[in-house]
């Protein structure tokens, strides 16, 4: 269960087939543990659909991009996303980097995945290194993850005031 003290990020990653791959994550600052909580693979679907989806799993969750995916971070700003103001570079550099952080964790029990999460796991499991090196294409999942791990710094936590708000007001006249 995710605790309402645990700070919140998503990342998502844009492939060349136009296909998004989304996770949520909650970051446990105490004991430095990074849940994997939901994912989501978007297959060519239009905009208005994957910003539904995306904001129908917290509005005010911070959102991880790569610097790659300017046009779709607009558009998705537009329909009311939480895109992070500025994108990461995804270079080989720093996805060995973020790729290594990801699998310490997982070695160390740093990373729990929701066991739910099939797509997710079922990526993880064929997920391989291209001539020594992190691919950073054809696993959206994957580097949604890395995306997400690699700004955790803007992990937010949701105030009381959205949390309270989803209470319907009804007044007496």
């Amino acid at each position: 269960m995710i605790q309402p003290e645990w700070r919140r990020i998503a990342g998502i990653h844009v492939q060349s087939d136009a296909d998004i791959g989304v996770v949520w994550m909650a970051h446990d600052k105490q004991s430095d543990v990074i849940h994997l909580y939901d994912c989501c693979l978007f297959r060519r679907e239009v905009f208005a659909v994957i910003a539904e989806g995306i904001n129908c799993r917290g509005k005010w969750v911070p959102i991880a991009w790569e610097s790659g995916s300017k046009e779709v971070a607009n558009k998705l700003l537009e329909r009311g996303c939480n895109m992070l103001p500025e994108p990461i570079k995804d270079d080989q550099a720093l996805a060995e980097v973020n790729s290594r952080d990801i699998l310490e964790r997982m070695k160390t029990h740093r990373i729990k995945v929701d066991k739910r999460l099939s797509e997710w796991l079922d990526e993880y499991r064929i997920f391989y290194r291209q001539d020594s090196q992190v691919p950073l294409t054809s696993s959206p999942l994957m580097s949604a993850t890395r995306h997400a791990v690699s700004q955790l710094s803007w992990a937010r936590r949701q105030s009381s005031r959205i949390r309270n708000n989803r209470y319907l007001k009804v007044a007496m006249i």
